[in-house]
């Protein structure tokens, strides 16, 4: 993949997310932690698109700063619980069924609640929603053969967890 491709999308992803936190009322910490978010997933949803991976390097990284700004906003661990629940759901269906969810993905899940905090259980319901909608749309369009396509996650949890920003 291009880094121009990336960058751009990164750029994005930050833009989108910079103007839904400030509708929403967030600054300092909490405005950063929602740009990080946004940044990540712009560039990590373009490589997903591109190569159907998705890197460690701004996964970990984007998701390590959203942990340190909760821990600074002092954001209570309940409010993730939900979230956290369905990322262990996604990693128990990962090592059960590998062909389900990537452990990509699982990590990017983790990102999206620690990005989000409150928020994820929604936007990740979202995106699995989406991702869900989208396969049937294939199956319905191509029959079977469709079943042996691999979609990648990370546009919809992204959209996911634009929507859940935004709505």
């Amino acid at each position: 993949m291009r880094t121009s491709a990336a960058t751009g999308a990164a750029i994005g992803g930050g833009l989108v997310f910079l103007a839904a936190s400030v509708r929403t009322g967030a600054d300092g910490i909490e405005l950063a932690r929602l740009v990080t978010l946004g940044v990540a997933l712009g560039a990590v949803v373009a490589t997903d698109i591109a190569e159907h991976r998705i890197p460690n390097r701004i996964v970990v990284s984007a998701a390590a700063a959203c942990a340190a700004a909760l821990t600074i906003e002092a954001v209570p661990p309940q409010r993730l619980l939900s979230g956290l629940a369905l990322v262990a759901l996604m990693l128990g269906l990962s090592l059960v069924q590998p062909a389900s969810f990537g452990m990509g993905d699982v990590k990017l899940a983790l990102l999206v609640v620690l990005g989000l905090g409150g928020l994820a259980t929604q936007a990740l319901v979202l995106g699995l929603t989406l991702a869900a909608a989208s396969g049937v749309a294939l199956m319905l369009r191509y029959g079977r053969v469709a079943a042996r396509r691999s979609l990648p996650l990370a546009p919809f949890l992204g959209g996911g967890a634009a929507m859940a920003i935004l709505l």
